[in-house]
């Protein structure tokens, strides 16, 4: 029942009133014992005048016969009988007509007798019967005294005893409502310094030490929450971060990659190898076009069953090709502002997706891809640009000197035929000869001069043998065919000048000396090596054309021989001629390539 009373109160009213009950008690205790203690008031006063009157009776009966100055002690005698503390003490003590019978008693026997006594044994018995009542009188007095002070002290008991209790009650209280509960709170407290957010603490109740273990029970809640939270976000920005890092080693070990000196093929595949690993990228195909054609390019992919003619290349399947219909096909193009380089294609399987970061990595990747494309699209550019302008100063030194020398050599033999019947008969024919030597040395230095000049407009094989082709067939009347089916960037840009310059001597001579009805140019690949076959339908060539009229024929065959090749001049079967060239390139890019005609 108490508990129940207690329960609506706060910790704080129920400590007040715990306190407050004790100093009831005790002002219970302090005023019931005041109110018991002032019942025994004037009782000691009471018995003190009792005495009194006894002693003055033994006092008037020693003074028997009484003379005129004892008689006052009569009335003394009478003034203590009629004294207030009796009264008083009598009244309290339900004493009064006993104190009245022995005032009575005074006045009536005690006081005529012993002023008329003359001897003491007159009013002796008397003297004693009033010592009696005044006996009687004091043992009530005493009785009621000893009565109430065991009142007192029976209350004293009865409070001590609530105390104790009291106090008993609030030490057990105090253990059960502050004590236990702080503790709980100061272990959960720790608990949660130390993380650990398995603590709760069991506090029945509704006061302060309730609501503060149930606030700290939310609160460690919503910590384990908030830092479970955390730690998970920590988890992923550390993940996060490992990525970012991985896609930064990727990219920079790719970018060293791409700009080194190896093969584009080397270079190239175990980047897009690592490329699979890192993302959920598949079959990854990376096409580099030729002078921004997407109908002619160079293919480096991964193939089921493929079979790569070159060993040690990375061009080689890593993962199981996606089945049909089950992914999606993503495409990169691998452009600038001013050229198409190339276009990659990959595949994504169904229900996979590119992150943020991972799309991220590979637009970057991309243009690193392009970089390098257009970096060596440039380098080839200007590689073909310094063997132009140096075989341009070769050419002008060749004009400037041996050319101007040939022809002060053609005036000086005019003048001297320009004699007549002056020189003999073998003068005039070796001046004849010599005439034909320098307009043969003539025509070659011109030749030689306009295959120094020739320029490669756009970089790469093909479009200049186009161009070479298109060229003739104006000048021929009939269109050259050109066969093309070399993979791209096959032939470096310096050995394509060779070849470009041995099939415009050949279409030259076609043009000059042949008589032909149609004429080509063929380009194939064999394994590692290049073949190029000039050939018309003319008259034909008989011998090997090393004939001194045939120096363009040696050139032919020394450019042949620069390529490290070889160059053959043959009858064609059928009729006609053809040049045949083979060689292998200088850098052989081994790779699955894919070329169109």
């Amino acid at each position: 029942m108490l508990k129940r009373c207690l329960s609506p109160l706060t910790l704080v009213n129920q400590l007040a009133l715990i306190v407050l009950l004790l100093a009831l008690l005790g002002v219970a205790g302090m005023g019931l014992a005041g109110w018991l203690g002032q019942g025994i008031q004037g009782s000691a006063h009471a018995i003190n005048k009792a005495g009194t009157l006894r002693m003055q009776s033994y006092r008037l009966l020693a003074a028997i016969p009484l003379t005129a100055q004892e008689s006052e002690l009569l009335d003394e005698m009478s003034r203590t009988a009629a004294s207030a503390e009796l009264t008083r003490a009598a009244r309290r003590d339900d004493q009064i007509q006993q104190l009245n019978a022995l005032r009575d008693y005074w006045q009536e026997v005690l006081a005529p007798a012993i002023a008329a006594a003359r001897t003491r044994s007159e009013v002796s018995d008397k003297v004693a019967a009033y010592v009696g009542h005044i006996d009687r009188l004091v043992t009530s007095f005493d009785h009621t005294t000893e009565l109430r002070i065991g009142h007192i002290i029976m209350l004293q008991q009865a409070m001590t005893v609530l105390m104790g209790l009291l106090l008993i009650f609030t030490v057990i209280w105090l253990r059960k409502r502050l004590l236990r509960p702080w503790r709980q709170l100061m272990t959960m407290a720790n608990a949660i310094g130390q993380r650990d957010f398995r603590q709760r603490a069991q506090i029945p109740g509704r006061d302060e030490m309730a609501t503060l273990g149930h606030a700290l029970n939310s609160m460690s809640a919503e910590l384990a929450e908030s830092y479970a939270s955390l730690e998970q976000r920590v988890a992923d920005k550390t993940a996060g971060l490992a990525r970012t890092n991985e896609a930064l080693s990727f990219l920079y070990s790719a970018n060293r990659r791409l700009h080194s000196q190896a093969p584009f093929c080397h270079r190239v595949m175990p980047v897009l190898s690592e490329l699979q690993q890192l993302t959920p990228l598949r079959e990854i195909e990376l096409r580099v076009y030729e002078c921004g054609s997407e109908e002619n390019y160079q293919e480096f992919t991964w193939r089921a069953n493929a079979d790569c003619p070159e060993s040690g290349c990375d061009a080689c399947p890593t993962l199981a090709p996606l089945p049909a219909g089950e992914c999606t096909t993503l495409k990169w193009r691998l452009l600038d502002n001013h050229t198409q380089y190339g276009l990659v294609l990959a595949k994504l399987p169904l229900g996979e997706n590119l992150s943020r970061d991972r799309q991220q990595l590979v637009d970057t990747l991309m243009e690193q891809l392009t970089t390098t494309l257009a970096l060596e699209r440039h380098s080839e550019r200007q590689q073909q640009l310094v063997v132009m302008e140096e075989r341009s100063a070769i050419a002008r030194e060749l004009h400037d000197s041996i050319a101007q020398s040939l022809s002060c050599m053609k005036i000086q033999v005019s003048c001297l035929q320009m004699q007549g019947d002056t020189l003999t008969q073998p003068t005039r024919d070796l001046l004849a000869q010599i005439r034909g030597e320098l307009n043969t040395s003539w025509r070659q230095l011109r030749e030689l001069l306009t295959t120094f000049r020739l320029k490669l407009t756009e970089p790469g094989l093909r479009p200049a043998l186009e161009a070479s082709c298109q060229e003739f067939s104006a000048r021929l009347g009939f269109a050259v065919e050109l066969i093309y089916q070399l993979p791209p960037r096959c032939v470096p840009g310096h050995q394509a000048i060779h070849l470009v310059q041995i099939a415009r001597e050949a279409l030259n001579n076609t043009l000059k000396h042949a008589g032909a009805t149609a004429a080509g140019v063929c380009a194939t690949q064999h394994g590692k090596q290049v073949r190029m076959i000039i050939w018309d339908n003319g008259r034909g060539i008989t011998g090997s054309g090393e004939k001194s009229n045939h120096y363009g024929l040696v050139i032919m065959r020394d450019r042949a021989h620069s390529l490290k090749g070889d160059c053959q001049i043959r009858s064609r079967p059928g009729g006609g001629t053809e040049v045949v060239v083979n060689f292998i390139p200088a850098a052989s890019t081994p790779s699955h390539n894919r070329s169109e005609k």
